[in-house]
């Protein structure tokens, strides 16, 4: 293909279920996570982790919020600190957009 070929040609819009989806399937993977507080909700079905993702998106620029129930005996800095560079890679990868904010409040601690 010519450099001429790769024209802009439209949009591409990207909607913020898709990107929960993402960030919750980083989640998932994390199997010291038990379960994601949603308000009052506790979802313990790895699947549905997605929904309890809370998002913001500013142009380009996205921050999330999120609030799991982590294993007992899990080093809470270490967990909170690799599930933060997980999901910011996951979606900078997966996306093109720009992970400004990862918060996470832990909200308890399982057996």
């Amino acid at each position: 293909m010519k450099p001429s070929d790769y024209e802009c040609r439209g949009t591409i819009a990207i909607s913020n279920r898709t990107i929960t989806k993402i960030a919750g399937t980083a989640i998932q993977e994390m199997q010291e996570i038990t379960a994601l507080m949603e308000g009052t909700t506790k979802r313990r079905n790895r699947k549905d982790f997605y929904k309890a993702v809370g998002l913001e998106v500013s142009g380009s620029q996205v921050a999330f919020r999120i609030f799991p129930i982590i294993r007992l005996g899990t080093p809470l800095p270490q967990i909170s600190r690799r599930l933060q560079d997980l999901i910011k890679s996951r979606v900078e990868k997966m996306t093109g957009l720009a992970v400004t904010e990862v918060h996470v409040t832990i909200c308890g601690i399982a057996p």
